[in-house]
């Protein structure tokens, strides 16, 4: 059976336990599922048999829940004891494992198993699920979505933290009660991304990449402005995310001058030596994004910079004078 007739055959499955709105959920993530893998090199088909399954246990009642784990050893903490629901991720990843036949993948059981409270070092796919649980379509009222949404698809770690961040606050506001492996997994991650150097991983960065990176950002500024590039702003986003060093974000008038300065920075920054390694939207020329690995430069025209507004997402980075850069 191919791919696609196995997975409209396992939506049919779990479209008959689960009710129409959970459904509706189910379907959302999977689809933000397999966009998240596309976006960072997962398995597609993967993500979609972890987002049909995610909530396969979700519509059981608490009794069946708490049956099932005592049935068949599944660990079952105070915490959850109390709060039955809490159990569903546990007992969906056994029924994904026993009834829909999933044994062979423990990587999408584990995306099952730890959807909701995430765990310390999770694999790409479980970080796929759980981001992609709390950011699909249907979701309207989590805290922060549209900027966890956007942020999800730049850096998936940050997104995992930022969920994790506001879950617990929100939580707190509400007096709900916390499963202490949320709390664990937010210190394990937010230590994770603020000291890294227990690896030497930022510290390698800070000290051999960071002086090629800001030579590279030099070159773009200058090919930019021979091409009288509008308002040039360059943000250092090395402490609040591994996708890169600098963003250089920048403005055009029109499709021809917008193409104009994406061709100088491509020319200019190949005889340096410094090959794109990606260009998208050059045809439409509204937002024209070009990867240099540790350079991004985003090249808007006037609408679509005020719509995407990545100066304000990413704000948390530092916002660096272009004219002390370029001396």
């Amino acid at each position: 059976m191919d791919d696609a007739k196995s997975l409209s055959k396992l939506r049919q499955k779990v479209k008959k336990v689960q009710d129409p709105k959970r459904f509706e959920h189910t379907l959302g993530v999977e689809f933000t599922a397999a966009a998240l893998a596309m976006r960072y090199g997962a398995s597609v088909v993967d993500a979609q048999v972890a987002g049909i399954l995610h909530d396969c246990a979700k519509c059981l009642s608490d009794k069946e829940r708490l049956r099932l784990c005592e049935k068949h050893d599944i660990p079952v903490s105070e915490v959850e004891r109390r709060n039955p629901f809490l159990l569903h991720a546990k007992v969906g990843a056994y029924l994904a494992e026993t009834e829909y036949k999933k044994a062979d993948k423990p990587e999408i059981l584990n995306a099952i198993r730890y959807h909701t409270t995430g765990r310390e070092g999770m694999g790409l796919l479980e970080k796929i699920v759980f981001v992609a649980d709390y950011i699909e379509p249907g979701r309207r009222h989590a805290p922060n979505l549209p900027e966890i949404r956007q942020l999800a698809f730049m850096d998936l770690d940050g997104a995992v933290l930022r969920i994790l961040e506001d879950t617990l606050a929100h939580l707190k506001k509400t007096g709900g009660e916390t499963d202490p492996m949320t709390e664990k997994v937010y210190r394990y991650y937010s230590d994770s991304r603020h000291s890294g150097q227990a690896k030497g991983e930022f510290m390698e960065k800070e000290n051999i990449v960071k002086e090629k990176s800001m030579k590279m950002a030099k070159l773009v500024i200058e090919a930019l402005e021979d091409k009288k590039a509008e308002d040039i702003r360059v943000i250092d986003i090395s402490e609040v995310s591994v996708i890169a060093d600098y963003f250089i974000i920048v403005g055009g008038n029109n499709r021809s001058q917008i193409q104009a300065l994406c061709d100088n920075v491509e020319e200019k920054m190949g005889k340096a030596g410094s090959t794109v390694k990606q260009i998208e939207g050059y045809d439409t020329a509204n937002w024209i994004l070009m990867d240099f690995g540790d350079v991004i430069v985003h090249i808007f025209d006037q609408e679509n910079r005020l719509l995407y507004d990545l100066e304000r997402i990413w704000r948390d980075g530092k916002q660096i004078d272009t004219e002390n850069l370029t001396k």
